[in-house]
């Protein structure tokens, strides 16, 4: 599904649920929803934010932004995760591609990756009483930047240590 059908997909479904629940379709939402849509990936509500002021040049205050984004939640249309103590949201669906998160555990970067062996495995798993509905993986280890500034440290704590000997 390309971005477009992808766009008019949400649009209908947000459409539907506020219809059902009685809300209005705001110019605020439907951006927002734009905004998602448009997005790789899982993101901040302070990055959706910063898109939306920057990119679509539609203004919208932090409040509209995380209840809106609850209202998203709400309609199945994006998955709310915390990563490191950080609220992340990223559109429904995008799980079940089997995506793998490699999580920096000293700075929070956070890397997305596909590996088919991985996603077949987990697919294939057959649990009795348990249908799977969408599935991720989180690994946390260091990123190749913070792994290199801790070498470093670790090399000049050496070289110290070794002057005082």
């Amino acid at each position: 599904m390309d971005k477009a059908d992808e766009l008019r997909r949400s649009r209908e479904l947000m459409s539907e649920y506020l219809r059902l629940n009685g809300l209005r379709n705001t110019p605020e939402r439907q951006a927002l929803l734009e905004a998602v849509c448009m997005t790789e990936g899982a993101f901040m509500p302070e990055s959706l934010l910063t898109t939306m002021a920057e990119e679509k040049k539609f203004r919208v205050s932090r409040a509209t932004v995380y209840n809106n984004l609850n209202l998203l939640e709400s309609a199945g249309l994006v998955r709310k995760s915390c990563l490191n103590g950080q609220i992340r949201y990223e559109k429904a669906g995008y799980v079940n591609k089997g995506r793998i998160r490699l999580i920096c555990g000293m700075c929070g970067r956070v890397t997305e990756m596909t590996d088919d062996r991985v996603r077949r495995q987990i697919e294939d798993m057959r649990k009795t009483r348990f249908t799977m509905t969408e599935w991720s993986l989180s690994v946390y280890g260091l990123c190749s930047k913070c792994s290199t500034a801790i070498k470093r440290k670790q090399n000049k704590l050496n070289k110290i240590h070794k002057e005082k000997k």
